[in-house]
């Protein structure tokens, strides 16, 4: 009985919220017309029992007219299908109206989320004819990485005098993929891994001068330009570069250690620098053409295969966004990656102490070894004028990585 009775209520609720409700101005109107009912009552006025009809008509016309006005509207929220953290978001609301009569000054109100910053706390759409479509837009700016799920809107009107208000809640799922921000790269940690990149691990054949042309490429920024064919150059239009025999670019595993160690309060931060510091890493390694790949630990081993380019960019973005604390130390899987084969630099961002981490990989591969909590950490990372450490959003969108056409849900 109690539980028919509560789920009675519920009911009742949900039925009472999408009614009509007064305004201020409406409760102002709704006093004077039981005040001069009142008076006429009292004073047996009959004039102005029939003023006090004026301000309730009102209220009930309005009521009317904003029930009316925010039925039958459908909506469809359009987003890019990923973005940066901390990068401007447009979003397009596509409001319909599927009635037969127009819908006037409709206010809006996307879903409201702690990690969400908005230009404007709603958006107004002055009117909508039946059958058409209006496409209001606001600037959005999210916070934290992550998959971000967008769901209900708010729709709210007071049309035409204000003195009602009535909303109703519609639902459009949509999600949008926030990458982590890419920190920048100190200059000397970057004029380092370029240096491994050009002259890792030529043969002897190569030292000696003796080697042959065995192709010709196009040429990729961060390259040897020594290695350029002005002639094919000429003939293309392009900058062509010789592929020697025994003289090839080293390419790049990135691998993030994220097992939670050392200070629990400082996990958490520790956490967003190594990730940011690898995004970092991928963002330089696309824009320079060099070959890499990736692996990380979360609850199960997540490696990519050697890549790059644009594509290869958002493949391993993709894993940041969500990456988390792993659940088995480096030595328990680093062994499955296959570090230190052939002419590939390992670059190790570590939660915990460098020394634990140089100790987990087998002697001479070479890796660089970054601890996210190390003193050293700020010396691999760039500050612009402003004191940020994270690329901003106008070099994002002017890079080839950003570029990428983006799909709408």
């Amino acid at each position: 009985m109690k539980l028919r009775l509560v789920i009675k209520l519920k009911r009742l609720g949900r039925r009472l919220a999408v009614l009509p409700v007064p305004t201020r101005l409406g409760w102002y109107f709704f006093g004077a017309s039981m005040l001069l009912f009142a008076a006429g009552s009292f004073y047996d006025e009959s004039s102005f029992v029939l003023l006090s009809c004026i301000p309730m008509a009102l209220v009930l016309v309005n009521a009317v007219a904003v029930w009316l006005n925010v039925r039958r509207i459908e909506f469809k929220r359009q987003l890019p299908r990923e973005t940066h953290a901390g990068e401007s978001v447009d979003v397009a609301l596509l409001v319909h109206n599927a009635g037969w009569i127009p819908r006037f000054a409709l206010e809006l109100d996307d879903t409201t989320m702690p990690d969400l910053y908005r230009d404007e706390s709603t958006n107004l759409v002055m009117s909508v004819s039946p059958g058409y479509v209006q496409k209001p837009h606001y600037t959005a700016v999210f916070g934290r990485r992550g998959l971000h799920t967008l769901d209900n809107l708010l729709v709210t009107s007071a049309f035409p005098f204000g003195l009602m208000r009535m909303t109703r809640r519609l639902s459009f799922r949509s999600e949008i993929l926030v990458y982590p921000r890419p920190a920048r790269l100190s200059e000397d940690f970057e004029r380092r891994l370029m240096r491994s990149a050009r002259f890792y691990g030529e043969s002897s054949v190569a030292s000696r001068g003796q080697e042959e042309v065995y192709g010709v490429r196009e040429y990729l920024p961060g390259q040897n330009v020594t290695r350029i064919h002005w002639r094919t150059t000429a003939r293309t239009g392009k900058p062509m570069i010789l592929e020697l025999e025994g003289r090839q670019d080293a390419s790049f595993v990135l691998l993030l250690d994220t097992f939670p160690i050392g200070d629990p309060g400082s996990l958490r931060q520790r956490l967003e620098s190594a990730i940011g510091l690898v995004a970092g890493l991928t963002y330089f390694l696309t824009r320079q053409g060099v070959l890499f790949r990736f692996a990380w630990y979360g609850s199960g081993l997540q490696a990519s295969q050697p890549g790059r380019g644009d594509t290869h960019y958002h493949a391993i973005m993709e894993r940041l966004a969500q990456a988390g604390f792993a659940e088995k130390r480096l030595g328990e899987w680093v062994p499955e990656v296959g570090v230190g084969v052939a002419n590939e630099v390992p670059v190790l961002i570590t939660l915990g102490p460098k020394e634990h981490a140089e100790a987990s990989l087998r002697l001479g591969t070479g890796a660089i070894v970054v601890g996210a909590g190390a003193p050293d950490f700020k010396d691999y990372l760039r500050f612009d004028y402003l004191g940020r450490r994270s690329i901003g959003s106008s070099e994002l969108d002017n890079a080839g990585v950003s570029a990428r056409q983006k799909a709408v849900k």
